[in-house]
């Protein structure tokens, strides 16, 4: 069978760079820099995050919440940089954020990171950590210790020959997918359509991640979900709306919100999960040792008998690895679904080149991916401006070169609105054509047809 993905109404924006990065490689820009520590700047000549454009507090409260934007930050990113320019300043409750737009700035501010980076300062949740007793995670931990739980969590989850391993376990779980997406467009969706897009890949992406952390299947491919499931699914979508808005208010009023009751009570279900999975793999080691057995296993496996984690911080670690992995996973898919439904001539393009190395009911097995460079560019591709959320760190030790000058708290990567200034170099199919216009930005991706 072959699947076809159709966007209801096809517009005419073109995928930016595809085919430039199927069929090249990258080499790093040169970038001409007095902020590599070589040379010295006198003081004076340094702007100050006071000498920023941007908006305080009560602006921002304003735009995200009047103005509604906290639901569409990307968009909110494309009206600030028209406003702003490349590089602005933003305050969130204790947070004052410089927000780039350039990648010049960015790749400067990146190359200054040094061994420990820091991410993000996020006081709400290192607080939920704090009220329960629960261990920093990779997200929420800094300097030698960050350094300290990457060193254990890295070797079996970034080695892309460590990876490659998990690929068995992950393709029952992309073959169960493939199966439970027909029997909801047959039985949902009147033969053509499969709805919520978006919930079903949260529970995929639970399932694949869950196989490779915790070594076991959760049921989300199944016709009929485990609550608990659902639970976890629902928990993910509260905290992070939650987690937006506690950031405007002081921490001393957080007791007294709802706000925080809720960001609390999800983090609590997040937690209940990843201690009871962990729990359950360690009954099953120590029965199978009981029983004279080899303890044979992969990632928990290796965490539990290879490294020197205490348990509370295997607790704290894999809550925030699985939180990572289900949110970046299911949303990566649905922008990747959505455009490629926009774009059917990319699409017919892909379908070919998978069809030609893995032809028939062939699975890919890891090394298959060496041979798709245009899936490879499609996701590169459809990352560089669906990457909605900015990625955060530390500016107090780093200084910008280029005009105008700051230093500040904390780095926000735009990258909606810096992929929005790029043209498209694909020539348009003369083929694709639009019954009616579609925003560049909009929730089209949550139903997609498939015909056989």
């Amino acid at each position: 069978m072959s699947l076809s993905l159709r966007f209801s109404s096809a517009g005419n924006r073109l995928l930016p760079g595809i085919q430039a990065l199927s069929r090249c490689k990258t080499s790093p820009r040169s970038v001409t820099t007095d902020l590599s520590g070589q040379t010295e700047r006198p003081a004076g000549d340094l702007k100050t995050i006071q000498d920023l454009p941007g908006h305080g507090l009560l602006q921002g409260f304003y735009w995200y919440f009047l103005k509604g934007y906290h639901e569409k930050t990307h968009e909110l990113q494309i009206v600030q940089k028209k406003m702003f320019g490349p590089i602005w300043k933003s305050k969130f409750g204790p947070l004052t954020v410089v927000n780039m737009a350039s990648s010049d700035l960015i790749e400067q501010v990146l190359r200054q990171e040094g061994k420990y980076p820091v991410r993000s300062f996020m006081p709400h949740w290192r607080e939920y950590r704090e009220l329960r007793g629960h261990a920093y995670g990779p997200l929420c931990e800094y300097g030698q210790k960050w350094n300290h739980l990457r060193s254990m969590l890295n070797p079996k989850m970034l080695k892309p020959k460590e990876v490659s391993k998990y690929s068995p376990a992950v393709n029952e779980v992309v073959t169960d997918f493939v199966e439970k997406v027909k029997w909801l467009r047959e039985n949902h969706g009147g033969g053509v359509m499969v709805n919520d897009v978006s919930n079903e890949l949260y529970k995929f992406a639970f399932e694949a991640i869950c196989t490779i952390l915790f070594e076991t299947r959760m049921g989300c491919m199944e016709e009929q979900i485990p609550e608990e499931t659902q639970k976890f699914i629902d928990a993910v979508f509260e905290m992070f709306s939650h987690s937006v808005i506690l950031l405007f208010f002081p921490k001393a009023m957080w007791p007294y919100l709802h706000y925080w009751k809720k960001f609390v009570a999800a983090w609590d279900y997040l937690f209940y999960i990843t201690e009871k999975l962990v729990n359950k793999k360690i009954t099953a080691m120590q029965e199978s040792v009981a029983m004279g057995n080899v303890v044979e296993g992969e990632y928990l496996t290796h965490l539990l008998n290879n490294t020197r984690m205490s348990l509370i911080d295997i607790y704290g670690s894999l809550a925030e690895v699985l939180l990572a992995a289900v949110d970046t996973t299911s949303n990566t898919t649905s922008w990747i679904l959505y455009t490629l439904a926009r774009e059917p001539a990319i699409q017919q393009q892909l379908y070919e080149e998978v069809s030609s190395v893995c032809p028939g009911d062939q699975i890919p097995t890891a090394d298959d991916f060496v041979n798709m460079p245009l899936l490879k560019a499609v996701i590169k591709e459809t990352l560089r401006p669906s990457s909605t959320c900015a990625t955060m760190l530390s500016l107090r030790k780093i200084a910008i070169s280029l005009s105008p000058k700051a230093s500040g708290q904390t780095a926000g990567f735009e990258s909606a609105a810096l992929a929005r200034g790029r043209r498209s170099i694909i020539p348009s199919p003369p083929s694709l054509s639009a019954s009616a216009h579609v925003p560049a930005w909009g929730n089209g991706w949550r139903s997609w047809k498939c015909t056989a």
